[in-house]
């Protein structure tokens, strides 16, 4: 679970993100991505590396109203289908509201500072009702997946999260002589600039595990460390992204799936457990399982790790619990992993019992079960 400490800070932090380009650096192709975090003048109470509870956060459930301050319809609509992926995973619901009407976050395409950004969180719910809270720029880049990975990341800091170099956990081998000369070239700052903004790690004890294909992530040249390894830019989220906004912004537990459902999304969310709380229904790796939390063992387990782009669903026409993926071998052509062979059985649901036992049932009678296959 990624619980960062959120830099509640006086500085306004410029980190970049730019292009995967592999053999060459250029500021030409690097898009700005900024976020302004407290000023110390209009918030005394804060500090430096103040804890994720000192700044508080959009509440679980919350639904978040936004506006547009201008932009086409075309780019209004890629915000509001690509910001819609963070609402799988976190308990918000994004609510757009017209130009007229307050709203939370204020989302400007032409207009504010230059660059891509966002404010931290719920400072934009404490500013100025007007006052622009992101810049996502005019979305004009050729390639869908930039524009996709620059609207979830600005949403990502919507939602709290910072640069993922920040992390304690981070293992970037910075190559420090060239890290002052190319930031100092690009952005003209000073080595203690470059220090605070770009390798200093906060002091949290709310992180996960260091994660370079975060969303959250931004570009490092190859160049900029002393082992060549680069990181380049993610245009979706991470496991480890679903997974910790999940954790920071949790969905109620449930015991009952309803046809219709994603399995695997449900999954996702840690929210599928029997009534005491011992089993869990959890999906990895293409594989759907049944978890005892007392001793952390499967005891019920289906599907294949081997397959890509996996997805498990609870079929609203047939009451079917059905596996797709595709095989890594560069078709892409979804095909079915596993199936619980039973059909004609709507208006259905999934229970997970207390005795680990997952549970198929319509009108009271149990149609198919994990134990026991179909009834």
């Amino acid at each position: 679970m990624r619980r960062f400490n959120f830099l509640v800070i006086t500085l306004l932090i410029v980190l970049f993100s730019c292009s995967s380009e592999e053999n060459q650096i250029s500021s030409d192709q690097i898009e700005m991505c900024s976020f302004n975090l407290i000023d110390k003048k209009n918030n005394s109470t804060t500090k430096p590396d103040a804890a994720i509870i000192n700044w508080p956060r959009w509440e679980t459930g919350q639904t978040i109203k936004i506006k547009f301050l201008d932009g086409d319809s075309i780019a209004q609509e890629k915000v509001k289908k690509y910001a819609a992926e963070w609402e799988i995973y976190a308990n918000v619901n994004f609510e757009y509201v017209s130009q007229k009407e307050y709203a939370d976050i204020r989302i400007g395409f032409q207009i504010g500072q230059p660059g891509a950004w966002s404010e931290l969180g719920m400072k934009s719910f404490y500013g100025v009702p007007d006052h622009q809270s992101m810049r996502l720029g005019p979305l004009t880049a050729n390639d869908e997946s930039s524009v996709r990975r620059t609207i979830l990341h600005e949403f990502g800091h919507a939602l709290g999260l910072v640069h993922e170099t920040t992390n304690p956990a981070a293992t970037i081998n910075w190559n420090l002589p060239k890290v002052y000369e190319y930031y100092g070239g690009l952005q003209g700052w000073s080595k203690e600039e470059i220090d605070e903004f770009v390798i200093k790690k906060s002091n949290s004890t709310n992180y996960s595990e260091y994660d370079p294909l975060s969303i959250m992530h931004y570009y490092i040249h190859p160049s900029l460390t002393t082992d060549g390894k680069g990181v380049y830019e993610m245009t979706v989220l991470s496991d480890i992204d679903k997974k910790s906004i999940t954790e920071w912004y949790p969905f109620p537990v449930r015991s009952v799936i309803e046809t219709g459902e994603r399995i695997d999304i449900a999954c996702y969310r840690k929210c599928i457990k029997s009534p005491n709380g011992r089993y869990s229904l959890e999906f990895d790796s293409g594989c759907l399982f049944i978890l005892d939390n007392t001793n952390n063992q499967k005891t019920w387990s289906v599907g294949a790790p081997i397959y890509n782009d996996v997805m498990c669903f609870f079929q609203s026409s047939s009451g079917e619990i059905i596996i797709v993926g595709s095989r890594p071998n560069g078709t892409f052509l979804q095909e079915i992993i596993w199936r619980s062979r039973v059909s004609k059985i709507k208006d259905a649901q999934l229970h997970l019992q207390d005795n680990g036992d997952l549970e198929l049932i319509q009108n009271a009678v149990v149609k198919w079960s994990s134990q026991a296959g179909k009834i």
